[in-house]
């Protein structure tokens, strides 16, 4: 018996721990943005440790994007572009685009912004 209690403790700590896994958002600068700007540097940026991106969302992104934060309400998610993780935060509302600001942190920065100098797609 005791042995089965330590596997209804494992079992039940790998649920605790699956409920705690961000969703995550993944977006690629080649197909869902059809627009993006960098605002590298602001006077009254209130986080001078980051450098923002605003980018507009294709429709598809868009909708991927309203769905995962609709299903994830309070819930802990990841924002992935182009394969670099950029942020995680608990969803507060859906969020439907089409123009999303995006803090980035200097330090991820400078492994995003080279990966959005990417062509687009065609």
């Amino acid at each position: 018996m005791r042995g089965s209690g330590k596997l209804i403790f494992g079992v039940l700590g790998m649920a605790a721990a699956m409920q705690c896994l961000a969703a995550d958002i993944t977006f690629t600068s080649r197909s869902d943005f059809t627009a993006m700007d960098l605002e590298l540097k602001r006077i009254d940026n209130l986080n001078p440790q980051s450098i923002g991106l605003k980018v507009t969302l294709s429709p598809n992104a868009q909708r991927r994007l309203a769905q995962v934060t609709r299903q994830e309400m309070h819930q802990r998610v990841r924002l992935f572009i182009n394969g670099v993780l950029v942020s995680t935060t608990t969803v507060q509302s859906e969020i439907r685009g089409p123009s999303l600001f995006i803090s980035v942190p200097r330090e991820i920065a400078g492994d995003l912004v080279p990966t959005l100098l990417e062509p687009p797609a065609s």
